[in-house]
Formats: C-alpha cells, structure tokens, sequence
C-alpha cells in the first residue's frame, strides 16, 4: 500500500514538472511569435532649435558725458533789514507785501525823525558855538605866548592858562562834532531804502508801530541771479567735470576746485519739463566728507525768463533736475543698460552661437552703457532680455524684420 502511494505522488510531480515546462514552451513561443510582429518606431532627426534674439552691431564712438544732479532752486542774495533807530513807523512803501518786487532805490519805510532832527540841529547850533570860542581862546594864546617870548610881558603860568583854556574848546569841539556825526547817521537811518531791486519776502512793519533797534521787519531777496546747489559722486566730479587744462602756478587757490570751466548746463523743473533754463556752472562751494559729495554751485540769470516764451519762471524754492556737461568719452560703445549684466558681461553672437563676453563699463547714464573695452567693432551685442542661456546655443538675429548673420 505504501509502494502504491509512493508512485502516485512520483507521478504527480512529474505531471506538474512537464505541465510547467509546456506552460514556460507556450509563453515562450508567444513572445517569439509577438515580437516578430512588432515594427520599428519611424526614427525623427533631432533638429536644433534657435534663439530668435535682436542685436546691435558694435561701433566705436566719442560721446558727450551728462552729469545729472537735483537740486533746490534760491535767491544770490538773502538780506533780513532791521531797525537801526528806535522810534514809530512814519511811512512805508505803497507795496510792502510780501512776494512785491521793489525797485532799487526806493524808500522801503521810514521812521518818525523829529527827535533825531532835534538832536542834530542842536549840535549843529552848539558846533557854531564852539567854533567861535575856539577861534577866540586860540587868538587869546596866540596874544600871550607873543609878549612872554617877544615882549616878554607876562609869565609862563599865563601862557600855560591860555593854553589849557584852548584845548579845552577844542576837545569841546570835537565832542560836539562826533556827537553831530552820530545825530546825522541816526538822522540818516531814519529812513531805510531798498538795497537792490528785491523780492519781499517777509514782513513785520506797519504804519504807526513802534520799532527797537535790532529787531528784525523785512525780509529781501535778489531774483536777478538764481543758485542751484546740487551734490556730485566725487567720482563722478573727478572724472568727468570739466576744468581747466592750465591752471596757474603759485596760485593760492591750486589746491581747491578754482579752475571749473564754465560751461552751460540745462535745469528743468522736476514736476514741470517745461519749465526750463541754461544755467551757468560757477564754482565748487564744499565738499562733504560724510558723503563724499562735492557741492557744485550753478547761476541762473532771470532775465532769460523775460526774453523768453515761458510757460512760468523757475523761482526760488523750486527742486530742479540738472544736466551738467561733463568730458568726452572716447571709442565707448553704448548699449541698453539691460544688455549689460551685473557681472559687467553681455552676451555676443559669434558663429550663430551665443557667447559671453566680460566687457569694462565707463559710465551709465540715461538708461544706457557705455563700454570701453571687451568688444570688437562688427561684433553683435544681444539686447533681447535673456535668463540664463546656454552657453553655444544657437541664436537667429532678428532686427527690423531681418536676419542678420553673426561674427564668424
């Protein structure tokens, strides 16, 4: 019974063992009989796509430097007037308001001046006085010193007597003559008349008040030149403002800013373009070593406002933009200021191929590069705005509807 249970479990796993085997033959063959019918994929060239980009040819040319600066717009002359006298305001000027224009010469306002007057004609009357004593006492010592020394009537006490009495009228004299002077000057002062023609500005007198000496009624401006002070990158001023070539030996001033050429700069009003005007560089006033700013001071003369079409003056208290001519640039190439990187490098087309190129910037103004080196003339500079390209890409220059061929 055993042997029998034996041979059929034998059996049984060689019927599985061949079930196997034909089961392994079956997918075997299957796979054979799929995979010749398969076809191969249609193989597609692989075809580099190009960049359509704009450039700019490479030209070498000398440019004009722009010094742009901002600065506020004010008066040559600011002049506070005080009272010099004390007394009651007599009369004022018909327009003594502020923002009048009053012209040179004429009385800005007056103090009542009786006292004053009173005061310088009794000097004047003691003066007359003083003189008439004067000629006498010297006659007087003219007459003794005579017959002591000639005559030799009298004595030296007597002589002495009448000289002490003659210096005394004279220091006298000269008391009442310099307190004559200062009645005249107060007398004088009284009236206070307009230095040049001015600007009021501010205004703290009327008729009938009572005024001190020092206390501060009128505020005046001279408009006829205008300053505009605006602060420079030292840097900038060092390279690019414009001095003299010569400058004079021994001079006192070699060692400051002495020598800036004036040269015209055009000065618009921030919030108005077309408020304009040609300003005059004038001098250097400081430099601010906090900063390191130099202070450049510009002048303006109004009376271009009135032979001119404008639309309205610039005026003092305006912020103003300015363009300042500087040097010349020589052989500088100009590019979009986005042509050039940060890294100070733009991207050239060479063989139809992208390349990167480290170039040396001179100076950026207005939106534009301008390059000094780094570049060869005919090179096409990229400005398409480009993130991190390839290097070697293949790139198809587009300007104006054109395809232009890049640097072989």
């Amino acid at each position: 019974m055993s042997e029998q249970k034996k041979t059929s479990m034998r059996n049984t796993v060689i019927i599985r063992v061949v079930a196997c085997i034909i089961i392994l033959l079956l997918g075997f063959g299957g796979f054979k009989f799929l995979k010749s019918r398969k076809k191969a994929p249609v193989q597609t060239p692989l075809v580099e796509r190009p960049l359509k980009v704009e450039a700019v040819a490479v030209s070498f040319a000398d440019v004009p430097v722009q010094i742009e600066a901002h600065g506020e717009l004010c008066s040559i002359r600011m002049v506070e007037i005080a009272a010099e006298v004390a007394g009651v305001v007599a009369e004022i000027h018909p327009s003594l308001k502020t923002g009048s224009i009053i012209q040179k010469g004429e009385l800005l306002f007056a103090i009542d001046d009786r006292d004053y007057r009173t005061e310088y004609e009794s000097n004047k009357n003691r003066l007359a006085i003083l003189e008439r004593d004067q000629e006498i006492t010297t006659n007087e010592l003219n007459r003794v010193r005579t017959l002591f020394e000639k005559n030799k009537v009298g004595t030296r006490a007597g002589v002495e007597k009448a000289e002490q009495a003659a210096n005394n009228t004279a220091d006298r004299l000269a008391q009442v003559q310099q307190a004559m002077i200062r009645a005249q000057i107060k007398l004088e002062r009284c009236r206070v008349y307009a230095p040049f023609t001015c600007r009021i500005t501010q205004k703290n007198i009327e008729k009938g008040q009572y005024v001190a000496p020092g206390k501060i009624v009128l505020g005046l401006a001279d408009d006829s030149v205008l300053e505009l002070e605006v602060p420079l990158d030292s840097r900038d001023a060092f390279e690019w403002l414009q001095f003299a070539e010569n400058r004079t030996e021994g001079a006192v001033t070699k060692a400051w800013f002495a020598d800036l050429k004036p040269v015209q700069a055009e000065v618009t009003w921030t919030e108005n373009a077309e408020n304009r005007a040609i300003a005059i560089v004038n001098r250097v006033s400081s430099y601010d070593k906090n900063t390191r700013t130099v202070k450049v001071v510009l002048q303006i003369d109004s009376s271009q406002f009135v032979k001119g079409k404008h639309p309205m003056p610039l005026v003092s208290g305006m912020f103003c933009r300015v363009l300042i001519p500087g040097r010349i640039m020589e052989r500088v190439v100009e590019l979009p200021r986005w042509a050039v990187s940060f890294e100070n490098t733009v991207y050239v087309v060479r063989n139809d191929r992208l390349e990167t190129a480290a170039v040396v910037v001179v100076r950026v103004q207005e939106n534009k590069a301008y390059i000094s080196s780094g570049l060869k003339e005919g090179y096409l500079v990229i400005t398409t705005r480009l993130v991190n390209p390839l290097e070697r890409s293949l790139v198809e220059v587009v300007l104006d509807g054109t395809t232009l061929e890049g640097e072989k």
